[in-house]
Formats: structure tokens, C-alpha cells, sequence
């Protein structure tokens, strides 16, 4: 039942959703979801949390390698004399820097470096179902609140068992260490997680999909809004200050 939802959360399967929303075991399953995703994810991460450990140098070898292909980026949009020195000189220290990192990685620990490396694998596995459950229950709950000021009829059972869906295609997350693609995966991954919360907020909630898309977006645009105007207001001062220095 478990892959089934998942696999109905996925392909935004209405009849599954609007079945689920009359369950009484609605909010089981939606975290049934959150916690496969949870520890697949968590599974992959621990894994090679555990191998970093053990052989850093591997690490710093794809972190270099991302590190160098953002510069070759970078050298190729450098249009001013500024920006091609500033790339110059990030090559020249870049042998240095990743030495030093090294040498911090490579450092003695109380315990044996592969005891290490596996306690802190298993803190990553156990921690990254936590991790989805807590972003989860704060975009729900907000959600839920601008779904009810808009119309909706929804309680928040239905409401987190069905936004409990959108953590689904966080599956993909797993695949965040590949070089290159990965944060390009990645967002896909919260794109269709947003695609699937709408849904899940119009069936829960029973609104059209134009005030589902506002319920999910609402509180999160009006944080963006006031911290924009926090800035301005900042940099207002900041102004008035200098201003009043001169």
C-alpha cells in the first residue's frame, strides 16, 4: 500500500488522492511516504557520509572538480579586467586551499576513523526523515491556514496526510551527489514536490487549482515581501547614517 501511494503521489493519481482524503488512516500513510523517502535518501547520504570519512581524499577530489568546472563557467562570462583577475587568482589559491582542507580532514579523532565515519553515516540515516517531517509540518500548517482563509473545507488531518505527498519526489534527492546534474536534480525534485502540494491542497481542501497554487505560495510570498522591505528599510538607515556622517 506504502509504494502505491507513493507511486500515486508521482503521477498526481486523483482518484488515489480523493480516496486518501476520505481515509481515516490519511495522515499514516502521507507519513509512511515521508519516512520511505526519508530513509532512502538518508540510506544513500549515510553511505557515503560513512566512505568520506574514511577516504576523504575522494570528496576532495569531486569538490575540486565542481570547484574548477564553476571557474571555467565563470572565466567564460568574465567580460572586465576585474572579474578575469579575481578567476586568476581563485586558480593560483586553489592548490593551497584544498591542501588546507585536507590536512583538517586528515586530522587524529578520539575514535577510530572508520568508527567515525560510521556513527556519523548513521546520524545522517536517522536524521533525514526528521529533517523532510519538520519542513513538512511548517509548510502544511501554512498551507492549511491560507487554504481555510480562501475557502477550503479541509481539516488538517487530510491536510498533512495529503501534503504529506509532496516530500515523494524528494526520492530524487538521492541522486544530489552526482557531479554536474545533481542540483539541476534536485530542483526538479522540490518543483514537482510544489506541483504535488497544490494538488494535494486542492483535493484536501476542495478548491480550484488557482487558489490552491495562492494558499501554498501565500505565506511564503509575504516572507519574501517583508524581507524585502526589511532591507530597505535597512539599507535606508544605512544611507541616513552615512548621509548624516558626512
Amino acid at each position: 500500500m506504502m509504494i502505491d501511494t507513493f507511486n500515486g503521489a508521482l503521477t498526481l493519481r486523483q482518484k488515489l488522492l480523493l480516496e486518501l482524503r476520505d481515509s481515516p488512516q490519511v495522515v499514516r500513510r502521507g507519513l509512511l511516504v515521508v519516512l520511505l523517502v526519508g530513509l532512502l535518501v538518508g540510506g544513500v547520504n549515510g553511505i557515503r557520509t560513512a566512505a568520506t570519512s574514511v577516504n576523504p581524499d575522494r570528496e576532495l577530489a569531486e569538490a575540486r572538480a565542481q570547484f574548477d568546472d564553476a571557474l571555467d563557467q565563470q572565466a567564460m562570462t568574465a567580460t572586465t579586467p576585474e572579474a578575469r583577475e579575481a578567476i586568476r587568482l581563485m586558480r593560483e589559491n586553489a592548490d593551497a586551499g584544498f591542501a588546507l582542507v585536507r590536512e583538517i580532514a586528515l586530522l587524529p579523532t578520539p575514535l577510530p576513523r572508520a568508527v567515525g565515519g560510521a556513527l556519523q553515516g548513521l546520524g545522517v540515516f536517522v536524521s533525514t526523515p526528521l529533517s523532510y517531517l519538520g519542513s513538512l509540518l511548517l509548510w502544511v500548517i501554512f498551507t492549511h491556514i491560507a487554504a481555510r482563509w480562501l475557502g477550503g473545507q479541509g481539516n488538517i488531518q487530510q491536510m498533512l496526510g495529503l501534503g504529506a505527498l509532496s516530500v515523494a519526489p524528494h526520492a530524487l534527492d538521492a541522486l544530489g551527489f552526482i557531479p554536474v546534474v545533481g542540483s539541476a536534480i534536485s530542483l526538479v525534485a522540490t518543483i514537482w514536490g510544489l506541483v504535488v502540494l497544490v494538488v494535494a491542497t486542492a483535493v484536501a481542501h476542495k478548491l480550484d487549482t488557482g487558489r490552491a497554487t495562492l494558499a501554498v505560495c501565500l505565506f511564503p510570498l509575504v516572507g519574501i515581501l517583508l524581507a524585502l522591505l526589511s532591507f530597505c528599510i535597512l539599507l535606508l538607515f544605512v544611507v541616513a547614517a552615512v548621509s548624516g556622517g558626512a
